[in-house]
Formats: C-alpha cells, sequence, structure tokens
C-alpha cells in the first residue's frame, strides 16, 4: 500500500484512503515542528485510482518536488515525489502509491499498522482476544466485545484501556458478497452443527453439515462453552436456578458461574470457536456468539444445533 518516508527517520508512514498530515493529534502522520499547521495537508485516494495531496489552507504552504502549490490545489502524487510540509528542510518521499488496505492504525505509539487481511482479528493479541474485528460476508468490517458490537466505518476508534486504534477501510470496489465470491464458502444459517458429548463432558467433539457434507472439526476444550451456550438456546438441561430467556440470552455473569471460568477465558474459547469455523469455510464464523452489550448478554447465534450424550463413554 501506499507510504510516505521522512528522509530524516527510519520509519514509513502508510497511508490511509484519506491521510491528514499535521500537529494536531486528530492527524493520522503527526509532524511536530512548529512550522507545520495543525491540518496542514491530505493526502487521497482518489476515484480516477491515483494518489492526491491537497494543502489545506496551511500557513507556510505544501511542497511537490520543491515547488509550492497553491492552497486547496490537488496535485497528483508519483512513485518518488518529495513532498514538504511548511519546509523544505525535512522532506517526504512518496515510497509506494499503490492502493489503500484496510489497517487499524494504532493512534499512539511507533507500533505498525495492522492489516486486515484475516478473517478474524484479535485485539490485543490472540492469547487475550477482548476485542474481536472480523468481515461480515457482505463486506463490512464489524467489532465485537464486552462493550460494543455492531458495524465499523472509516475513521472509528476502538478504544481498549490505554490502547486505542483507527480504523482506516476504503470503500470496497464493490458489493458482491464474500460467499458469492467464493462458492467454497457458505454461511452460518446454512450449517447444521453437531456436538457429541461423553457422559464427563470433557472430550467434546463438534461436526458441522454444510452443502451436503459431514465435516469434522475434532475435539477441542473450547467446544464446552458451545455446549453450554447449546443448552441455553435450546433450553435444557441447565441447573434450575439459571436464568435465561426464551430465545437463549444469558448473562455474563451467569454464563461465567457455568462455566467456571475468568471472562479472559471465555473471550478466549469464543475466539477459537469462531476460528475454528472459520478455517471449515463458515464465513461468517463470527456470528456463532451474538452478543448485547449493554445488558451483557450472550446467546448462541444459531438454532441448528443438536447435542448427542454419549451414554457409553
Amino acid at each position: 500500500m501506499a507510504r510516505l518516508k521522512q528522509q530524516s527517520a527510519l520509519s514509513s508512514h502508510e497511508l490511509s484512503a484519506e491521510t491528514i498530515v499535521g500537529r494536531a493529534p486528530s492527524a493520522m502522520i503527526r509532524v511536530q515542528q512548529s512550522y507545520v499547521s495543525s491540518h496542514h495537508a491530505s493526502l487521497r485516494w482518489t476515484e480516477r485510482k491515483c494518489w492526491e495531496v491537497k494543502d489545506l489552507q496551511s500557513k507556510n504552504g505544501t511542497y511537490v518536488n520543491r515547488e509550492r502549490i497553491a492552497a486547496g490545489e490537488k496535485v497528483k502524487l508519483e512513485l518518488g515525489d518529495e513532498l514538504g510540509f511548511g519546509s523544505l528542510a525535512e522532506p517526504f518521499i512518496v515510497e509506494d502509491v499503490s492502493p489503500p488496505r484496510a489497517m487499524l492504525l494504532p493512534v499512539e505509539g511507533e507500533q505498525p499498522p495492522i492489516f486486515l487481511d484475516q478473517t478474524l482479528i484479535a485485539l490485543p493479541s490472540h492469547d487475550q482476544p477482548d476485542v474481536t474485528v472480523f468481515q461480515s460476508p457482505s463486506g463490512q468490517w464489524q467489532v465485537d466485545s464486552r462493550d460494543l458490537a455492531g458495524p465499523l466505518h472509516d475513521g472509528d476508534l476502538i478504544r481498549l484501556g490505554q490502547l486505542a486504534w483507527r480504523c482506516c477501510l476504503p470503500t470496497p470496489t464493490d458489493d458482491t458478497d464474500v460467499i458469492d465470491r467464493f462458492p467454497s464458502l457458505f454461511a452460518l444459517a446454512d450449517v447444521n452443527l453437531l456436538l457429541n458429548v461423553p457422559r464427563d463432558e470433557e472430550q467434546i467433539e463438534l461436526s458441522i453439515h454444510a452443502s451436503g457434507r459431514p465435516m469434522s472439526l475434532g475435539i477441542k476444550a473450547c467446544y464446552y462453552l458451545l455446549l453450554m451456550l447449546g443448552r441455553c438456546r435450546l433450553r435444557r438441561d441447565l441447573p434450575p436456578t439459571t436464568e435465561v430467556s426464551e430465545d437463549g440470552w444469558i448473562s455474563v455473569s451467569s454464563l461465567l458461574d457455568l462455566l467456571r471460568v475468568s471472562e479472559q477465558r471465555l473471550n478466549v474459547d469464543i475466539f477459537r470457536i469462531r476460528q475454528e469455523l472459520r478455517a471449515a469455510g463458515v464465513v461468517d464464523a463470527a456470528a456463532i456468539v451474538e452478543r448485547q452489550p449493554p445488558r451483557r448478554l450472550l446467546r448462541l447465534g444459531t438454532d441448528r444445533l443438536e447435542i448427542r450424550n454419549l451414554e457409553n463413554s
């Protein structure tokens, strides 16, 4: 994807579909020198499939190849162009002019961007998936966490404690569903799930049936969560004191009591279940667990589930 590199620095700056350069905290490329305006210039990927730079009425001007451009003027950028913001002393070089990519850009620090090349992204890490970012079959990026669930848009902020990422989401080139582009994928609504549960409930096997074929996803510890959510959705085989709504919603606190695990372990298991289903070809695997963050509720995202108790195990 497109990058700028300051000649006096070792690091490069990846460009989102529209990148603001300036001293303001909201600028995506922050240049702290006094000769740079708060919102000095913008770099934008255009409908003509090229990059342009525009001066935003800056005090000291924007330079392309050492020539000052007029305020408000748009100039097409080419590979190797030299840009100056308020001065020619510390120029930036255009290192790449390829189209923008979907990414999460850390707001603070020098951490590299997180490119959204995978279907499921865990923040801050796979070992601590407090936030999951995923792509729906329509191509819309979504977020799922204890505090927030729903679609993401270009420029949105994802906050997690002291960490924050800005969403850089270029407009898709077309509206074709992922399922249409990749016929080997299928939607959760077209999948039947089968849990084979031994008497001790320790070695639980998950199988799915989709597109007329069965597929075993093996035995995983995280499938115990799937079992409990399935029992809530089907409203059976639960302790009599468990409070579950008619459509299978259960509070996070009640679920943690059932599972006897921490909330961090719960988040890890949710992420692993989603990973297993996505690897099997379920394009909207993240929908297997649904949330209502304001009410702190969870439920299984499908009722096409069979729980088979293996009495002789």
